[in-house]
């Protein structure tokens, strides 16, 4: 868990430079941005690691620092990766109907591959959260019971019941509000899946498009091709025609 981070504070992994547009040709900038994939997935990988030390024996300052550090290299890394990303899009619009095709399912797949990494790292951020609610949760339901218990040392019993349940209100609505935040991220970022798959069906469907035209384009070259021919053919057969005559 500890060498999730260098001596120096900062991620392994974030030591090594993002190498991204530094190819010319397509299949270069695509092979550099499929290693920042990678990249992205394995610090994603490494957050995992350390949120599992939450409210164990290494649970404290050091710990929150790796988690923090890891989580902005994460977020240093997705946001080069949208910036590629969309470079490349715009690059693939100045591109022949032909060239970018051949680049689109590449495109598409490393576009879904660094999405779902992007859901996962958004699910861990939210169990780290979950974590560090609960841990404090247990930690206030303590201090309460430790009140509770020299509350009712000074007031007579039925007192004591009644402080006791409003405090226990207090605490009931507490819960009640955090689950009904947590349901309110969980169904945003269900939604923003949704709206992943919908935009790579959208994708796949204007790929399948420019394939049909190339296909069209296609056939009525080879028509075309088959008319000259026979042109051709009816004119050296004139040609043998005069020779024969002359």
């Amino acid at each position: 868990m500890n060498g999730a981070l260098a001596s120096n504070g900062s991620s392994p992994s974030s030591s090594q430079p993002l190498q991204m547009g530094n190819e010319n040709s397509v299949a270069g900038d695509y092979s550099s941005l499929s290693q920042a994939v990678l990249q992205y997935q394995q610090n994603v990988g490494i957050l995992s690691n350390i949120i599992q030390g939450i409210g164990t024996k290494s649970d404290g300052p050091l710990l929150k620092q790796q988690y923090k550090v890891q989580t902005d290299v994460i977020r240093e890394i997705g946001a080069k990766i949208e910036s590629q990303l969309a470079q490349q899009e715009k690059h693939m619009e100045t591109m022949t109907r032909t060239d970018a095709s051949k680049g689109r399912a590449t495109h598409v797949k490393l576009t879904r591959d660094y999405r779902w990494v992007e859901t996962k790292f958004k699910n861990i951020q939210l169990e780290c959260k979950q974590r560090r609610n609960a841990i404090e949760a247990e930690r206030l339901a303590a201090v309460e019971d430790t009140n509770r218990k020299q509350f009712e040392k000074g007031i007579d019993s039925n007192n004591a019941k009644h402080q006791m349940q409003l405090q226990d209100e207090r605490v009931t609505e507490e819960i009640m509000r955090e689950r009904e935040e947590e349901v309110r991220k969980i169904n945003k970022g269900m939604h923003q899946v949704n709206e992943i798959y919908k935009d790579l069906a959208n994708i796949v469907s204007y790929q399948q498009d420019q394939v049909d035209e190339v296909e069209e384009h296609m056939e009525s070259a080879n028509k075309n091709a088959e008319s000259g021919l026979k042109q051709i053919e009816k004119a050296s057969a004139k040609s043998d025609q005069a020779c024969i005559i002359s």
